[in-house]
């Protein structure tokens, strides 16, 4: 009875390993797409991806070259996209969004982004912690009731969490091309911006961070920078 009981079990790990094994989290530091092939990049090593891969905010990674978060859609990587294990998505132009669906200003317009296709919000957006903001881009806060104007760059989960915001200064084609506040911008000659957390990014490509040693962008590189603290 006891040795029944036992292969009975064996059984039902065996069927189940699969699934149990789909949910571990790979300690990978992100996923590129690049000549129709999925690669897993950690440290300075890349390596073509053979079984599916589970990522932090319920993203999953699959070998045909599609994600998906949560019970959304499956969504196709589009050539040269990086995918990071805290859940943004990476385009060679130097853009960059979360993958999680979300609520973000954008050049003067509130957009609703669900498996990351936009759209204008409509009507008034209520969260479930009771914020909302409107088409118009006022936010009111839940518990004061107070209104105030959203920021380019200001991203909010769809339950009402914010969306920590974030930079980023990529090399293409030898221009800087940033992306600050929800906006990109393309470094001139003898410009230098200056981040808010004190980095200073100059067009030639040298990033000086508030400590330590300066170090430059490498051709189709990105780096991501902390962006404005906004108290929600």
């Amino acid at each position: 009875m006891h040795m029944s009981k036992t292969i009975c079990l064996w059984s039902l790990i065996a069927c189940f390993a699969p699934s149990l094994l789909a949910q571990t989290i790979s300690p990978a530091d992100s996923v590129t797409f690049k000549d129709n092939k999925t690669y897993v990049i950690q440290g300075d090593q890349r390596e073509l991806i053979t079984t599916n891969l589970q990522f932090p905010h319920d993203v999953e990674i699959s070998t045909n070259g599609t994600f998906t978060v949560g019970k959304g859609k499956d969504r196709k990587f589009e050539e040269g996209q990086v995918l990071l294990r805290d859940g943004w998505l990476l385009s060679p132009d130097g853009s960059f969004q979360p993958v999680m669906d979300h609520v973000i200003m954008k050049e003067g317009r509130v957009l609703i982004v669900r498996d990351g296709q936009a759209e204008n919000l409509k009507q008034t957006m209520v969260f479930p912690n009771n914020a909302s903001v409107t088409p118009d881009g006022y936010y009111t806060y839940p518990t004061t009731g107070r209104r105030a104007r959203l920021n380019d760059g200001e991203w909010f989960q769809l339950n009402g969490t914010p969306i920590p915001t974030k930079d980023a200064a990529t090399m293409i084609n030898g221009q800087v091309v940033m992306q600050r506040d929800g906006s990109r911008i393309s470094l001139q000659p003898v410009l230098i911006m200056g981040m808010n957390d004190g980095t200073r990014v100059s067009w030639d490509g040298t990033i000086q961070p508030p400590t330590g040693p300066a170090y430059k962008l490498r051709e189709g590189q990105t780096v991501l920078i902390v962006g404005q603290h906004i108290e929600r």
